[in-house]
């Protein structure tokens, strides 16, 4: 399951660069709100705006990608090797951080897929205001996932040889 999911996020990481990067090239605008950090109701507009009719359609079908393969390949993927190595050191289980991660994912996902659909009429402030929240809460629950893998990747390296060397 491990080298299914680890092979789907791969697939899925390169099918997602090359749609943002024909989204950016084609279209303009820079880089898709997914892709930022926190959300304003007028940088949001003005992005939509931009990239025009075409654009909010290749973002659209962009976001259909994002929610099936790209959002659970990410989640099972990094989750699971978080988990391994939780387990390895004893730790407590951080695998969560990944699946926070996914569910923010999705309610900004889902607002801006529902913000492309109905512009050129804004959406409520509220609603943007939380997919923006939802948004900071996946890349900090991103971040803490990959920086904690990445050290008790080195934490469980480093008692291994330790261990091998006694």
């Amino acid at each position: 399951l491990l080298i299914a999911a680890g092979l789907t996020e791969a697939l899925s990481v390169g099918v997602m660069i090359r749609r943002s990067g024909y989204l950016q090239s084609t279209f303009g605008g820079g880089n898709p709100p997914d892709l930022w950090f926190g959300i304003q109701d007028e940088k949001l507009y003005n992005y939509l705006d931009v990239i025009g009719d075409g654009g909010r359609e290749t973002y659209r079908k962009m976001n259909s990608w994002d929610f099936f393969p790209y959002m659970p390949s990410y989640m099972i993927f990094y989750g699971a090797l978080l988990l391994i190595q939780c387990r390895s050191a004893q730790a407590s289980d951080l695998s969560w951080l990944f699946f926070i991660a996914m569910m923010c994912d999705i309610i900004e996902t889902g607002t801006f897929n529902y913000a492309a659909n109905q512009f050129p009429e804004h959406i409520s402030s509220t609603i943007v205001r939380a997919a923006s929240i939802a948004n900071e809460i996946k890349w900090v629950s991103f971040g803490f996932g990959a920086i904690g893998l990445v050290g008790l990747f080195v934490h469980n390296s480093l008692k291994a040889k330790k261990a091998h060397q006694r």
